[in-house]
């Protein structure tokens, strides 16, 4: 009989710790602008929008339990801690639910209190608004300039990886803070990933690479271990140096804290072996959702849609576009990949004029169209106006294909000339994260008319080569502004003889990815 009741007891303290549930909570802010005359922040506000997705995605935040704050006001935030604490309040109410609150800050940072706008919520008024929501875990990560005075100020160390103990049943209580940099240091954006160091790595991470033990779950202790290292090594590069992530912890309870479920979602992607680093980049965002390394693991956890990869592997890069359908994880080989070109950029949080290398854009299909004046064949002919229409491919290094077009009248008005060339050519050039230069050189047949008084007075065929340059302006990633210039020296039949002739040309355009 008292077997029988030990078993029974069993069992229920088994349903019990099967039925107790944890509810996520997560307030999620981001802020281009700082106080003051700080310079403008490209990617805080989309890194929150960033994080946000990964907690909706495969964090088991509910959608209603995200509060996203991208541009707000100290009192908006203020009301988001407020509404976070009512959705704790409604775990409490239900037995055996305890709550884990999740906040995220990216912006500036003057060492004593986050930035939005004009505005400043402190770090112990931050502290004090989150420990008012009554969550029994709250799990904190600034990603900002000086960020590690918030954990100084309660007694963190701007220290490596760290071992959190911790059950995902929240049989626990306290606080944990993760920050960027520490109390004297820059926190890093970069341009290439279009997002800060340490957010980025954070959020790969979490997508799955910094899942090494391959049980498609990462804990607090594995996302922090792979943002540390990948923040650190990604900084060292840049002019301002390394920053070095810190924590504080304040919890107890055993076992691990897990805050990604890779499983959530059931589609993904996995890419060879043998790489150095790999960028993932969703194409309906025009945005970098997650990087690998040699390091970390090869699969990745991803909502469906088309995106594009970037391998680097033994000095040089390879991509490749790929459509992930839902509910399958798409492998990647090698013979998907092809060969571009690369380079870096970074730009310090809060410190201008920190820039470096950029890697451009992969080569791809490019639709051009520009206008502008050209000289044309005859001596009596004033300056015309000219329209070419291009396919490209991987400006500013690769092949064109053009169709140009010429109109002008005489200075009496009464004699016309039009030409039509169609062209091939090969440029070369260099590009850095917001500009292009390039030069190449052009030839193929064309057509040349002339007419007075309507009717046409002589036509010919003609053969035209020569150097074109040019510089580019790019406004987005798929769109650029293009200045460029020409001098073709063409060869036709004047007066029956074949005799050469210039056309010289200036043109304004733009060029947008197909």
């Amino acid at each position: 009989m008292m077997r029988w009741l030990i078993v029974c007891a069993c069992v229920l303290a088994v349903a019990s710790q099967a039925q107790a549930e944890t509810r996520r909570i997560a307030v999620v802010v981001g802020h281009n602008t700082g106080h003051g005359g700080r310079p403008l922040l490209r990617y805080a506000e989309s890194d929150a929008g960033k994080f946000a997705r990964v907690l909706r995605e495969i964090g088991k935040v509910s959608g209603g339990d995200v509060l996203l704050l991208q541009g707000r006001s100290l009192f908006e935030v203020e009301r988001a801690i407020s509404d976070a604490a009512g959705h704790v309040a409604a775990a409490h109410r239900a037995p055996d639910v305890r709550a884990l609150l999740l906040f995220y800050y990216s912006g500036h940072s003057d060492g004593e209190a986050l930035e939005l706008g004009r505005e400043k919520l402190s770090f112990s008024r931050l502290r004090e608004l989150l420990a008012g929501t009554g969550a029994d875990v709250r799990v904190v990560i600034i990603d900002a300039c000086k960020s590690g005075a918030a954990t100084l100020a309660k007694g963190g160390k701007p220290a490596p990886p760290f071992t959190i103990r911790l059950t995902d049943d929240l049989n626990a209580s306290g606080e944990v803070i993760l920050a960027a940099s520490a109390a004297d240091e820059v926190a890093l954006e970069s341009r290439e990933v279009r997002g800060s160091f340490f957010t980025h790595h954070l959020v790969s991470g979490l997508r799955g690479a910094a899942d090494i033990s391959a049980d498609r779950r990462v804990t607090l202790n594995e996302a922090y271990r792979y943002a540390y290292d990948r923040t650190v090594s990604s900084s060292t590069a840049t002019l301002e140096g390394p920053h070095h992530p810190t924590y504080d912890m304040r919890l107890t309870g055993q076992g691990e804290l897990v805050l990604s479920f890779l499983d959530q979602v059931a589609s993904g992607i996995l890419l060879p072996d043998d790489f150095d680093r790999a960028l993932i980049i969703q194409l309906a965002r025009d945005q970098v959702v997650a990087e690998l390394t040699a390091a970390s693991a090869r699969a990745l956890a991803l909502p469906p849609g088309g995106y594009a990869v970037r391998v680097v592997h033994r000095g040089k890069v390879f991509a490749a576009r790929i459509d992930l359908p839902r509910d399958r994880v798409r492998r990647i080989d090698w013979a998907d990949l092809k060969a571009i070109g690369r380079a870096e950029v970074a730009l310090a949080k809060g410190t201008p004029g920190v820039s470096v290398r950029h890697e451009w854009e992969p080569a791809v299909w490019r639709l051009a169209l520009s206008g502008g004046l050209a000289q044309g064949v005859a001596d009596r002919l004033g300056t015309g106006g000219t329209l070419r229409i291009a396919l490209e491919r991987g400006r500013p290094v690769g092949w064109s294909f053009a169709v140009q077009g010429m109109f002008g009248a005489g200075t009496d008005d009464s004699f016309y000339e039009q030409m039509i060339q169609l062209r091939a050519g090969y440029s070369l050039g260099f590009a850095r994260e917001w500009f292009g230069a390039w030069i190449g050189i052009e030839a193929g047949p064309g057509f040349v008319w002339q007419s007075v008084d309507g009717e046409v007075s002589g036509a010919t065929l003609s053969m035209a080569f020569g150097p074109r340059l040019g510089l580019l302006l790019r406004l987005t990633r798929s769109f650029s502004i293009t200045v460029e210039a020409e001098a073709l020296l063409g060869m036709l039949k004047l007066d029956d003889h074949i005799q050469p002739a210039l056309f010289p040309s200036a043109l304004l355009g733009f060029s947008l990815a197909l």
